[in-house]
């Protein structure tokens, strides 16, 4: 990183908790995050219940955490499919942006652990992702949401499967999100990208992005993926999106193209740049003031598109 990339207040200190040792064997790694998820824990917020699931499906079963705000009623609901880089994080590690997404946005989040790479492939995890949105809009009564108000969102690798999740859900006519929540996502696989040859972020710094790029790569000539990445897909019809960007990350101008072809496509789309934020920020509510007022624009913006119309 840059000596001029001014970090948010806490950022430090919330990296300093999540960094690992390099070199570390993924299956490792993925260990020890699991194991020390308690260093980024978000406190519970009042009211709010905390319980795991499976969606069953032929041949396995997707673990999902489910977190249910305060409230009365039937709620929202958002289908959150965790960042990682498509290898790593899990519902664990990735809690405490789920529950502080539940509390901002006053929705019921859905928490998916689907499968990574490399042992599945991204056609494989985009159908589990998919099928735990259809299993949400089936289990509507049992989770007492609002069938109409049930939206997708993702962070980083999982903004890209949120956004998969999108088109599929469309081109085969199924529950349709009432909008996308996406935050600093990967949105195209080409590491020839122009931003990536100046990067500025300690998170996800250039051999992060070449390695990234490699695994989906290898997983997806096993497999061959239904359609184009995000950004080379038809994205018309696509519900509403609200794309939140970080300053330094290597993926804020795909996040910007992204959401001006959302836009041509006709498909309203709200976007936000956060200052002094790398990529990864929502996980440091805990540590960071600037990262939570960033998590209350996000769930102000969702409840703006989602509040029920008379």
């Amino acid at each position: 990183m840059s000596d001029n990339a001014r970090l948010a207040a806490g950022l430090a200190e919330y990296l300093n908790a999540v960094r690992g040792a390099p070199g570390t064997p993924l299956e490792t790694a993925r260990l020890l995050a699991d194991r020390n998820a308690h260093r980024i824990a978000y406190p519970l917020p009042t009211g709010m219940t905390v319980a795991n699931s499976f969606v069953v499906r032929a041949g396995d079963e997707v673990p999902v955490r489910i977190y249910r705000p305060a409230g009365k009623g039937a709620l929202p609901a958002i289908v959150y499919f965790h960042g990682g880089g498509f290898t790593t994080g899990s519902i664990e590690t990735y809690q405490p942006l789920a529950m502080a997404l539940a509390e901002a946005t006053g929705a019921v989040v859905i928490s998916v652990h689907y499968a990574r790479l490399p042992e599945a492939t991204p056609r494989a995890t985009v159908e589990q992702c998919y099928d735990a949105l259809a299993w949400t809009a089936r289990m509507a009564s049992a989770l007492a949401i609002d069938p109409a108000r049930i939206a997708i969102a993702g962070d980083s690798a999982g903004a890209f499967l949120a956004a998969q999740v999108a088109i599929l859900a469309r081109d085969r006519g199924g529950p349709t999100p009432v909008c996308q929540l996406l935050a600093y996502g990967m949105f195209d696989v080409d590491g020839g990208r122009a931003g990536y040859a100046a990067v500025r972020d300690p998170v996800l710094t250039l051999p992060v992005i070449r390695a990234i790029i490699a695994a989906y790569r290898s997983a997806d000539a096993r497999d061959p993926a239904l359609f184009e990445v995000p950004l080379r897909s038809d994205l018309g019809g696509l519900p509403p999106a609200i794309l939140l960007e970080a300053e330094h990350d290597a993926l804020v101008d795909e996040g910007r193209e992204f959401a001006e072809r959302l836009r041509v496509a006709g498909v309203h789309c709200e976007f936000r740049i956060a200052p002094e934020m790398c990529h990864g920020f929502l996980r440091a509510v805990r540590f960071s003031a600037p990262a939570r007022a960033e998590m209350r624009w996000l769930g102000g913006a969702f409840r703006t598109l989602t509040q029920p119309r008379n």
